[in-house]
């Protein structure tokens, strides 16, 4: 069966007075046939749908490369052009060659923060608990479960850590296999 999306616009003795968002046309529908929309996976699907849009923008922004122009044709020096003109025409090609770099570093710029703008939205975001992965943050503050335990002091309270007894380790002659006389 298919899923269409529709309005309820009336109850009625048979079911629901639908009208359909794409089409427009109206329609009256078996109750076993509607089903309430999610709008949590409605707005699951608008946030997929804008981040996949924003890395799509990142991903042209940094495919994208800069094309450096080059210069035009009227600003070329010709040696019978006189001395004012090459002087002005020296100005305007300083000016060009300045416009470019900073439009390279512009460019440089951009790819940067659109670097580190993906890097935040994907590894980024990941939170740490504590000062170790897994370990619980707890309030310096707490006060111990243990009536001596001292407040401010991670861990009072508990007893000292309980080791295994040290015993001798004894050795086997004949490398651990028991003799057996026969």
């Amino acid at each position: 069966m298919s899923r269409y999306d529709a309005t309820i616009e009336a109850i009625t003795p048979n079911g629901y007075y639908v009208t359909y968002d794409s089409w427009g046309n109206k329609e009256e529908v078996d109750p076993a046939n509607v089903r309430p929309v999610n709008l949590l996976v409605e707005a699951e699907k608008v946030a997929e749908a804008t981040k996949l849009a924003i890395k799509r923008k990142i991903e042209q922004a940094a495919a994208s490369d800069f094309q450096s122009k080059s210069l035009p044709a009227k600003l070329h020096i010709n040696p019978d052009d006189p001395e004012d003109v090459k002087a002005a025409k020296r100005k305007k090609i300083h000016a060009f060659k300045s416009k470019m770099r900073f439009e390279q570093l512009e460019v440089t710029q951009n790819k940067r923060q659109n670097a580190w703008q993906q890097f935040q939205t994907t590894k980024g975001k990941t939170k740490k608990v504590g000062f170790f992965s897994g370990r619980k943050r707890e309030s310096i503050f707490k006060s111990p479960d243990d009536p001596y335990g001292k407040v401010g002091v991670t861990g009072s309270g508990k007893g000292l850590t309980d080791f295994q007894k040290r015993e001798k380790h004894l050795h086997l002659k004949g490398g651990g296999i028991a003799d057996t006389d026969d």
